[in-house]
């Protein structure tokens, strides 16, 4: 790269600054277009990003830019969650799983409250899901550390079930959270005056589809699945 280009994209940075602009943009056109949908020409363009080559001057590569948008939120949403952690007693049963939940849900819930930028952080989530089949595997490893030490202690809490189970439940329940959350999102439902009540309400939800017991039906599907292991 050029050295007076160098500097300009340099000028750029200072200004916003340029990366934190590159990075809103991408989040909102991500959520909007998915993460191969939105060309870096759109995201410089709506980051009011003169020079094609900042995008690449800043981030190297689409999945760097990916993983920018993630931090740019996550190092916000994981301290909460942790804080969150250590509020909540170890008392078993369904009122600590609901408190365990909430660390999952609230801090999450928080990115949706109206902000200059505009909010799409969740959607943008929503869409890596979708694309990416798991948004925990995209977002680095180091800003999920208080949703992974909450499902860890919700699987304390589910011992009542067979493991199989317990895991389709606790994906399930991460899907239900970001997508839920993504739609109210999209709704501008930051802004609700009942916004506290639906967070509340998928908090519920999400409890009790966690550590509900087993139906007859699927304890009928698990029993047909294992005679279909010992005849293999």
């Amino acid at each position: 790269m050029a050295g007076k280009e160098h500097a300009e994209l340099t000028r750029q940075s200072e200004t916003k600054n340029g990366r934190t602009a590159i990075i809103e943009a991408a989040e909102s056109l991500f959520a909007e277009y998915g993460l191969h949908g939105a060309s870096f020409r759109q995201i410089s363009e709506a980051a009011n990003q003169k020079n094609a080559s900042a995008i690449q001057y800043h981030f190297g590569s689409r999945d760097q830019l990916v993983e920018a948008v993630f931090e740019n939120r996550m190092r916000y949403v994981n301290p909460k969650r942790l804080a969150m952690l250590e509020e909540v007693q170890p008392t078993g049963g369904t009122g600590e799983a609901r408190a365990l939940v909430s660390t999952w849900v609230w801090p999450l819930a928080e990115e949706l409250r109206p902000r200059e930028e505009g909010n799409h952080y969740v959607q943008f989530m929503a869409r890596a899901t979708r694309e990416k089949q798991l948004v925990i595997q995209l977002a680095p490893a180091d800003l999920m550390t208080g949703w992974f030490l909450a499902a860890d202690r919700l699987k304390q809490l589910m011992t009542h079930l067979p493991e199989q189970v317990i895991r389709t439940r606790l994906l399930a329940a991460s899907d239900q959270c970001v997508n839920c959350l993504a739609a109210f999102e999209a709704e501008q439902a930051g802004a609700s005056p009942d916004f506290e009540l639906q967070v509340e309400t998928l908090i519920d939800m999400i409890t009790a589809g966690l550590m509900a017991p087993m139906s007859e039906a699927s304890e009928r599907a698990m029993k047909k699945k294992g005679g279909r292991r010992k005849q293999s």
